[in-house]
């Protein structure tokens, strides 16, 4: 790194660390101000649930922003999921690792799709993922008939309901995945040829790494911690419902965005997605609080999306788009 790009690193930093924070310390005290309630014990641990699954999808889909892609398949993994787990077990504990066998399967093959199509074929990662998201809800409406069945196991409702030193058990298990991918990220080499492809693809290619492969990783990766956040959305709700877990495509992209990390990839770190995961949680416990609907959250997360990235990218239009 040379002196300038260190010195660059070392101003934006600190300023990248200070949105969020402002953001978040921002929504604390409106909500503070504006319903009091807010403040209850129920709505905390709802917070602090939602964090951990929002956190868990905004770890995976921080490593495809990393290497320049974008995972909208999210939701769709989550879904199948749950339709896996309660089919194959209809709430029998004895029948659980088999299901969860067949939903890592699940994912991994999902991710494997994602990859093949965006290294493979060149498809746009926006395209694909989305593409593969239709597809996969549809796999599911046909499977279930629109109406899932099942029952949940009850060590899944203990990963989503259960609590461990009176904190959510999602918490821990988002802190637990977020400190490993920061270490990951930051001390490996894997993490190292992670930056460089999202940095610069063509550079990254010439010094030898497999950029292919950097990117089918991290499509996989996505996937299977879509898998986890299904079986904490499913242990939390205590029953299969495919159509929970839709937003979180939109929340594990605005946490990671919100908090930092930049859609151009490259850029970014897991302590970026931790703080954008923190505000999105607040925020939308709070819009639950005001008695916003689902069309008053999406429009308020979308508002988040575009205020974080265009704070993010000012300074001079680029020649000759002006």
């Amino acid at each position: 790194m040379t002196t300038l790009t260190a010195g660059r690193a070392a101003r934006f930093a600190p300023a990248g660390t200070l949105m969020p924070l402002s953001g978040l310390a921002l929504v604390l005290v409106a909500a503070a101000l504006l319903t009091p309630g807010f403040y209850s014990e129920a709505n905390l641990r709802l917070v602090l649930f939602q964090a951990g699954l929002i956190g868990v999808t905004a770890v995976g889909q921080t490593v495809v922003l990393l290497g320049r892609g974008i995972d909208l398949s999210v939701g769709a993994v989550m879904g199948l999921t749950t339709v896996i787990v309660a089919t194959q077990t209809d709430g029998d504990g004895g029948r659980l690792p088999a299901a969860l066998l067949l939903a890592a399967l699940a994912g991994i093959a999902i991710g494997a799709v994602n990859a093949g199509l965006v290294v493979l074929r060149g498809v746009p990662p926006f395209v694909a993922t989305f593409a593969v998201f239709v597809l996969v809800q549809g796999g599911i409406t046909a499977w279930t008939r629109g109406a899932a069945a099942g029952d949940i196991p009850h060590a899944v409702q203990t990963l989503g309901s259960g609590r461990v030193l009176g904190v959510p058990t999602p918490l821990w298990v988002f802190a637990a995945i977020a400190a490993v991918a920061a270490v990951v990220l930051a001390r490996t080499s894997a993490g190292r040829r992670l930056y460089a492809t999202g940095a610069n693809p063509r550079a990254a290619r010439l010094s030898g790494i497999r950029t292919g492969r950097v990117i089918a990783a991290g499509y996989v990766a996505s996937a299977l911690l879509a898998v986890l956040a299904g079986l904490i959305s499913a242990g939390y709700a205590g029953h299969v419902d495919a159509q929970l877990s839709r937003s979180l495509d939109l929340n594990s992209l605005a946490a990671a965005v919100i908090g930092g990390v930049a859609l151009s990839g490259g850029k970014g770190h897991i302590g970026h997605t931790v703080l954008g995961v923190a505000l999105l949680a607040v925020l939308i416990v709070w819009m639950i609080q005001l008695g916003a609907g689902t069309g008053g959250q999406l429009a308020v997360q979308g508002a988040a999306i575009l205020l974080a990235t265009w704070l993010r990218q000012r300074g001079p239009a680029p020649a000759g788009t002006r």
